[in-house]
């Protein structure tokens, strides 16, 4: 897992090869008693959705109790997409996943999308958390239905858990450059431990 600053706020970066895993992956340490959380406010999953592409900008938030409430369903979404990607999805997983993409279509228009023909796009105006989840629920709904969805994995590294895409099934790590190298760090630290002689072992 690894990190930038984007306006003094920490985001993951995208390695997930979707925006819906590159969602999944505001968490790290799935499973994990104490996993790290990007998304503590609803700014930072409006700068987010900016930063990765599903908003053109991170607009105005007229309504907290709507920002609020927007975050808590993102969240709960996160949780059930990770599963549901990962093919070990309830059904009350993918109740919720349908659920809210249901309601992001009833809030969403159908739009030029260049090579794709047409996309489904959220009208913006209700609020910019609001409009991040719904972006983020229309991309959870593209990589389901996606034959990407059959190759995704979860990285083994040690407090992560982030989720990638690898057609070619060669890929082991969310990123090489860290869960890789700090794995390959930690054998060769296992390797090479020196152990103290205890006094007396050479028959002094």
């Amino acid at each position: 897992m690894s990190w930038r600053l984007v306006e003094g706020v920490p985001l993951p970066d995208a390695v997930g090869g979707h925006p819906a895993l590159d969602f999944c992956n505001t968490r790290a340490g799935w499973g994990d008693p104490a996993p790290k959380e990007y998304l503590r406010t609803p700014g930072v999953l409006a700068l987010w959705a900016r930063e990765n592409g599903l908003v053109p900008a991170a607009g105005r938030e007229p309504d907290a109790a709507a920002a609020a409430d927007a975050l808590h369903r993102a969240l709960a979404l996160r949780d059930a997409l990770y599963r549901c990607a990962l093919r070990t999805g309830t059904e009350a997983d993918w109740e919720l996943v349908s659920a809210e993409a249901l309601a992001a279509r009833a809030a969403s228009a159908l739009r030029p999308g260049g090579d794709a023909g047409a996309v489904w796009a959220p009208r913006a105006g209700t609020g910019a958390t609001v409009d991040a989840l719904r972006a983020v629920v229309l991309a959870a709904e593209d990589l389901l239905t996606s034959d990407l969805s059959a190759f995704v994995t979860a990285c083994p590294g040690a407090g992560c858990g982030w989720l990638f895409a690898d057609r070619r099934r060669r890929r082991r790590w969310c990123s090489m450059a860290a869960c890789g190298n700090r794995a390959k760090a930690r054998r060769y630290a296992e390797r090479h431990v020196v152990r103290a002689e205890p006094i007396g072992a050479s028959g002094q």
